[in-house]
């Protein structure tokens, strides 16, 4: 015999308790969050009230005025292609160990010492000279050492000796020996043609360059005057 179904109310009454307190723990925590919203919207316009903005001063940069660069001492290059001594250094990467032409005044001619009768001295350097852009240079003043232009000074002393009785003639150009310059003065300007680098034949190493003697064009006396001046 089959017996009737009895709902079990017991369940049925746990399971609505059970809904019931999560009804009330949702609407519970929907206004625990509504208030803390309005709290927190009243706190804000309360700070907002009692914030105040203060306007920083204006300002005005004071910035270093732009470097005023001085003038290069010397012309780097002169109209006739010749260089200056500051412009054959400045230009040294492209003129380093090439042919150049040097416009400039002697300033310091090489004197080999005398060696007292009697004793053994050491040998003289090889004549040489330094060529600087002005006739009176100051100690910054740049200068550039010439050499290779006669073997000894014996040689110098013996044709300038020579040119003063007329009669020094020059190696025939063929022969590939140069002449013995015989004009060579402290304070003269001349025009250089010369081989820039640091080695020379003569045995001087210097390591921002030097010139090697090619030959050379008096340009102006040591007193200023034009060359031909001096053989009235």
């Amino acid at each position: 015999m089959t017996m009737p179904h009895i709902p079990n109310r017991t369940h049925q009454h746990r399971s609505h308790a059970v809904r019931s307190n999560t009804v009330r723990r949702l609407l519970g925590a929907l206004v625990i969050a509504g208030l803390l919203a309005g709290v927190a919207v009243g706190c804000g316009e309360q700070a907002a009230s009692d914030l105040t903005i203060e306007r920083l001063p204006d300002v005005d940069p004071s910035l270093p005025s732009v470097p005023t660069l001085p003038p290069p001492p010397h012309d780097v290059e002169y109209a006739d292609g010749s260089f200056s001594v500051y412009g054959v250094r400045r230009r040294a990467a492209t003129t380093m160990d090439t042919d150049v032409a040097i416009t400039g005044y002697i300033v310091e001619i090489y004197v080999p010492p005398e060696c007292p009768e009697g004793r053994t001295c050491d040998p003289a350097a090889a004549p040489h000279l330094w060529i600087s852009d002005v006739r009176e240079p100051g100690e910054e003043e740049d200068r550039i050492m010439l050499a290779g232009y006669a073997e000894n000074q014996a040689q110098i002393d013996e044709a300038v000796e020579l040119a003063s009785r007329g009669r020094y003639e020059p190696p025939d150009p063929e022969s590939g020996i140069l002449p013995i310059p015989t004009n060579f003065a402290v304070g003269a300007k001349v025009k250089v043609q010369a081989r820039f680098t640091r080695v020379s034949g003569a045995g001087f190493n210097v390591s921002n360059g030097m010139l090697e003697y090619r030959g050379h064009d008096l340009l102006e006396n040591p007193d200023g005057t034009p060359p031909e001046a001096e053989e009235d």
